[in-house]
């Protein structure tokens, strides 16, 4: 059986461009006359520790200066404001630390968390993992509850301190205000679905030998009543041993037909069409629902309003063109559009500089009670370093080629404003951009009256692959992937208020009976993306007309 992934095996080195900052007020997309005619270059877009002027202060007669400001934000708007930066592509530990210490040592435990986020990292040296822990530390002291799962994370790996599963996920519950059983490592999640099918696999058993004598009995008695049948007994005597004969045939043939529908319910698994023809997985003008969104509201709660931009990138020239994205990408938009009211924007065929554009722009638009759903299919990559890249339409396979490394959308994630975040990625490779996150997962699979107040009010930050770092196929034989195929019927069907974590368990199963009745392996995995800011929240999908939660 012939089939390909969305996947590319190269080395990539980030595409720049010119280092010139554009001189137009902000908007990632430049008009002509009305027209989308291009870009503005790719380093005005990207993400740099800024240090804004001081504010003019006065005091009586005196005027003085404020001290410096630093934000995370993108090199034009920093520039725009007159403030300093390090272009990206050149900043450094110490140009980094520059930026961001003085607030850091006055106290600031935003500036604290950037700090330890600096040393975790990195940059051009080697991770100093015990002053990030140092600097996560103080952050955590001062309230952060993002430097608290960083620190919770660094616990679990043993960077920079001894491994400590017990306090990582005490933390982990502390940062998410999570007082239960909740939260549970992937160890202990894994042992209990062992559990949980060892004594499946024992009732499977159980019921298949009940079966298989239920059977037999049944097809004893059917003799006896054939042969009964066929004797030349009196009228009176055969009637009433047929009689008995019949009731016994009838409590043997229910037992088996039990037994059959038990059997049936313990195996039931989601399943998609039987796939055929087996695949694996410019400047674009956006395709955009409307012009403002709406909040959605449920249950008696604002969840807030929606934005997804919707990416499908499909005909590669430099790599194999895939079979499915564009048509993923138009379905996902619509049923998000019409199914749970979000604001939609769709990139098809997008080059490198309308993605980065796309996520720039949308993040000019979101206020802080805003909620965004990125989604993305197309080819992905891990290089020899272990880090992610998303292939844009323009993707060679040469050295310097246009890819956006899965940690620069991180920071893009890290200067968007929303409440919650949640990123799908329907390519190969796609967990990358959860980074070091940890491996603790759980929480609620649906908002719930009762649900902890943590969760709808903290940052959540969220990535959603189709098949963590494997790779994963492209078609399911409906004219969507094996994931995209999965993910419209569970949006299409759902009723519930469903959270991230309730958006995976719904679809582990059909996507793993998918992959497996063509003998492969895919499992959706969701992980955090701590370094864009997760504090502990969740993303709710709230379908219209969404029955009230009890």
């Amino acid at each position: 059986m012939k089939f390909s992934t969305t996947c590319a095996a190269i080395a990539l080195v980030l595409f720049t461009g010119s280092t010139a900052h554009a001189a137009e007020s902000w908007q990632p997309y430049v008009s002509n006359n009305g027209a989308l005619a291009g870009v503005q270059p790719i380093d005005s877009m990207m993400v740099v520790d800024c240090l804004l002027p001081g504010q003019m202060r006065r005091s009586g007669a005196m005027s003085y200066m404020g001290p410096r400001l630093p934000v995370k934000t993108t090199a034009q708007l920093c520039a725009m404001r007159g403030g300093e930066y390090t272009a990206y592509d050149r900043a450094s530990m110490k140009s980094s630390l520059a930026v961001w210490m003085d607030k850091a040592k006055g106290g600031d435990a935003t500036a604290q968390f950037y700090v330890g986020q600096i040393y975790e990292k990195g940059m051009d040296t080697m991770p100093d993992y015990e002053e990030a822990a140092k600097w996560y530390r103080k952050a955590a002291a001062s309230g952060s509850n993002e430097a608290k799962l960083s620190l919770a994370a660094m616990m679990e790996s043993g960077h920079g301190m001894p491994v400590d599963e017990a306090g990582a996920v005490n933390l982990y519950r502390e940062a998410m205000g999570i007082t239960g059983n909740d939260l549970v490592s992937s160890k202990e999640a894994d042992s209990r679905v062992a559990e949980v099918e060892k004594k499946n696999a024992a009732l499977r058993q159980e019921l298949a030998d009940q079966r298989s004598a239920a059977e037999s009995e049944v097809t004893r008695l059917q003799g006896e009543v054939a042969a009964l049948k066929s004797e030349n007994a009196s009228r009176k005597r055969d009637s009433r041993k047929m009689l008995a004969l019949q009731e016994k045939l009838k409590k043997a043939m229910n037992q088996q037909a039990d037994a059959d529908r038990q059997l049936t319910a313990l195996s039931a698994a989601p399943k998609n069409e039987t796939p055929g023809g087996l695949a694996t997985r410019s400047v674009t003008i956006p395709e955009t629902s409307a012009p403002t969104a709406a909040s959605v509201a449920a249950d008696g709660i604002n969840f807030g309003k929606y934005h997804a931009l919707i990416i499908g990138v499909q005909n590669y020239t430099s790599y194999d063109p895939l079979k499915t994205p564009i048509s993923d990408a138009r379905a996902i938009a619509d049923v998000l559009k019409q199914r749970y009211g979000f604001q939609t924007t769709t990139l098809l065929d997008a080059d490198f500089s309308s993605i980065v554009g796309g996520i720039v722009q949308l993040s000019t638009q979101i206020g802080p009670n805003d909620n965004v759903l990125i989604y993305f299919a197309g080819h992905g990559v891990l290089n020899a370093a272990q880090r992610g890249f998303w292939l844009p339409l323009d993707a060679r396979q040469a050295e310097r080629s246009p890819a956006l490394p899965t940690e620069t959308l991180a920071e893009f994630l890290a200067m968007f404003k929303a409440r919650s975040i949640l990123v799908i990625a329907d390519s190969c490779f796609g967990s990358a951009l959860s980074g070091s996150v940890s491996s603790y997962n759980g929480g609620p699979a649906e908002y719930r009256k009762d649900i902890p107040s943590g969760y709808m009010s903290r940052k959540a930050r969220y990535v959603l692959s189709s098949g963590g770092l494997s790779p994963v196929l492209d078609q399911a034989g409906d004219g969507h992937s094996v994931f995209a195929s999965a993910l419209l019927k569970v949006l299409r069907d759902n009723d519930r208020i469903l959270t991230q974590t309730g958006l995976e368990e719904a679809l582990k199963a059909p996507v793993q009976a998918s992959a497996e009745r063509i003998g492969l392996v895919q499992t959706p995995d969701l992980k955090k993306v701590r370094e864009a800011g997760d504090a502990g929240g969740a993303f709710f999908l709230v379908p219209r007309a969404a029955p009230d939660q009890g």
